[in-house]
């Protein structure tokens, strides 16, 4: 028999591999001749035993020894599937010692860089007669915002600042420098001079809503979902805008994944002491929350184990009930065709009835196939 590599186990389960190794091994030597078949990949459950010659016969299970070192593993491998692959180790140490932004210490989040379907603000204050520019601009999702007269302007993956630059070359096929603010008098030598795009006081671009960035709430919140960012979140605070936990939550079991920017080697998974934040007002991983970040809670692992025998169960329940109504159909149908004089156990039902007395009809233990 190939022997499991006892590597391939977590440690906690080193000391089960090889209880159930010793048991299987004293099985084999209290039988002349043996064959053990199982899903699990040890031995077997059954154990054919030699006989008469020319014979064989089986003999039951295998040693109760075995059976419990069974179960065992069972046991260990339920944990391992509740416990073992969701929760994060992070020391809450290590996270106070880094400069991650939370509450106490939040930072600035760099310039906004514009996506669909943000709603922009353009304005110019002085256009052609009748043909204004002013009011909000939603971004399409090709990227584009409308001018109307003017035409479009491509201001996708552009902070504020270039999106105005854009503005204001795109309007020079159409007004002068004057109107849109890049030339200037001074005050003191009375002549012109140039103004860079970004500082026209003629123009005006901003955003009127923020839409394209986002964070997002899952598992067993109130209200999971996405919402908008303005920078200033906590996890806390998206604990609130969430609905708060569910009673099926495990609170736990939560965490905060941020995605790796552009550049960077990997993601990072950040654990969440929600215990601490709410009852002991420890803001270490009161986390100042990012476009894109993904705050996660867990089901409880009871009521995951609940639903998973749940499943296991149904199909085994929708059996027992089919089988049930359809022997209570089949009854009824060989009960309406019986004769209803044999019901009463005599043909005198009829003068029975007349008579005054009461009368109850005998059922059959068996009804006729």
């Amino acid at each position: 028999m190939a022997k499991k590599n006892q590597a391939e186990f977590p440690a906690f389960l080193t000391n089960t591999a090889l209880l159930v190794e010793k048991d299987i091994n004293a099985a084999k030597s209290r039988v002349s001749t043996g064959l053990l078949e199982s899903t699990f990949g040890f031995e077997g459950l059954l154990v054919k035993q030699a006989g008469m010659p020319g014979k064989r016969k089986e003999t039951g299970m295998i040693p109760w020894k075995a059976w419990r070192s069974l179960m065992l593993m069972s046991v260990g491998f339920c944990s391992l599937w509740l416990s073992g692959c969701q929760t994060v180790r992070t020391p809450e140490e290590t996270i106070a010692d880094s400069n991650i932004p939370r509450e106490l210490s939040k930072t600035t989040l760099p310039p906004y860089v514009i996506e669909p379907p943000d709603i922009l603000l353009v304005e110019v204050l002085e256009a052609l007669p009748g043909r204004p520019i002013q009011g909000e601009r939603l971004v399409r999702p090709d990227g584009t915002i409308s001018l109307g007269f003017y035409g479009d302007v491509y201001v996708a993956g552009l902070t504020i600042s270039e999106t105005k630059e854009k503005v204001i070359a795109h309007l020079r096929k159409y007004l002068n420098d004057e109107p849109l603010g890049l030339i200037q008098e001074d005050e003191e030598t009375r002549e012109f001079k140039a103004v860079p795009p970004a500082e026209s006081n003629r123009v005006v671009v901003d955003v009127a809503a923020y839409n394209s960035k986002f964070y997002y709430v899952q598992g067993d919140f109130g209200a999971p979902g996405r919402l908008p960012i303005t920078g200033n979140e906590t996890v806390l605070d998206a604990v609130q805008f969430a609905g708060g936990l569910m009673p099926t939550a495990a609170p736990q079991n939560v965490r905060l994944v941020r995605p790796a920017p552009p550049g960077a080697c990997c993601e990072q998974i950040l654990p969440v002491n929600l215990a601490a934040i709410v009852n002991a007002g420890d803001p270490t991983t009161n986390y100042q929350l990012m476009p894109g970040d993904r705050l996660m809670v867990y089901r409880d692992p009871i009521v995951r184990t609940t639903i998973f025998l749940e499943r296991i169960a149904a199909p085994f329940f929708t059996v027992v009930n089919g089988v049930q109504s359809y022997s209570f159909a089949a009854n009824s149908v060989r009960y309406l065709n019986y004769p209803i004089g044999a019901l009463y156990g005599n043909s005198g039902g009829g003068a029975a009835a007349s008579a005054g007395r009461s009368v109850v009809p005998v059922i059959p233990s068996a009804l006729p196939r």
